[in-house]
């Protein structure tokens, strides 16, 4: 299987999955929307995460470490940053640009847990979590 026969397949249990073409050097489609940009961006978090932190991931636990990822990728927020220099004329410029941060690890547990008042969390057969 090829890798655009592969990707041809996944685009056909969502309902709304764009696609570009490779072959013909697009990797964005202004009429559509469609671009690799997000899922570039998400290898690299995983990627990062392989060298970084976890060295190897087995098969037994591999969509757990993937969920973790994606989970802190879908919980951050953008944070604008403005940076002011001078040119190499001497004239003053800015810079802005969205850096995303992560959510602070208390005010996730914050969430999670503010639904929790009065009730017991148990740990599943698969060690999650889940309320009883």
């Amino acid at each position: 299987m090829t890798r655009t026969t592969s990707y041809s397949k996944i685009g056909t249990s969502f309902a709304n999955h764009l696609t570009v073409q490779h072959n013909k050097r697009q990797y964005a489609n202004k009429k559509t929307g469609a671009h690799i940009n997000t899922v570039e961006a998400v290898n690299a978090v995983v990627q990062r995460a392989i060298i970084g932190v976890y060295h190897r991931l087995g098969r037994k636990h591999l969509q757990r470490y993937l969920d973790k990822i994606i989970w802190r990728w879908n919980h951050r927020v953008p944070e604008t940053k403005v940076r002011k220099r001078k040119s190499s004329s001497g004239l003053p410029s800015t810079e802005t640009r969205t850096v995303w941060k992560p959510i602070p690890v208390v005010d996730q547990m914050r969430g999670l847990l503010c639904v929790a008042v009065g009730r017991q969390m148990r740990r599943t057969p698969s060690w999650g979590l889940r309320w009883p």
